[in-house]
């Protein structure tokens, strides 16, 4: 083989192997986008009364994660007024969020990470009966 040959192969196989990295939108393009929400924990009163609003309340240092399938691609902690915000590839996720303290429940919610920010609530179980 002559070494033109075997340039223009080397160099045919470099660029095809950069071209299989990934599609548009695909995880391997370099695109982030954004999701942003608050953690709340309902119920927030042992017994509501008509006329007498018992709203959730937020949920600080709360556990959030991005799984892709059964893999974590980001976490975070809630600040102290349940909100959280995370960076992530473009690509769906599950988010997940889960309560602090004695009693330990999760909530989910899947998404869509793309150009456009998501914005989502996640409610918890308080415990409270």
């Amino acid at each position: 083989m002559s070494e033109v040959k075997r340039s223009v192969l080397v160099l045919l196989a470099a660029v095809l192997s950069l071209c299989a990295c990934g599609g548009p939108g695909g995880p391997d393009t370099g695109r982030t986008g954004v999701v942003t929400g608050f953690v709340l924990s309902a119920p927030a009163c042992p017994v509501e009364r008509v006329g007498q609003e018992c709203p959730p309340r937020p949920v600080p240092g709360a556990a959030v994660v991005a799984l892709d399938g059964e893999a974590v691609r980001g976490s975070t902690l809630t600040d102290g007024a349940g909100a959280f915000h995370l960076t992530l590839p473009d690509g769906r996720y599950v988010i997940k969020a889960s309560n602090v303290g004695g009693y330990v429940s999760t909530a989910t919610e899947p998404v869509v990470i793309s150009k456009t920010p998501v914005h989502i609530t996640l409610v918890v179980d308080s415990g409270i009966r």
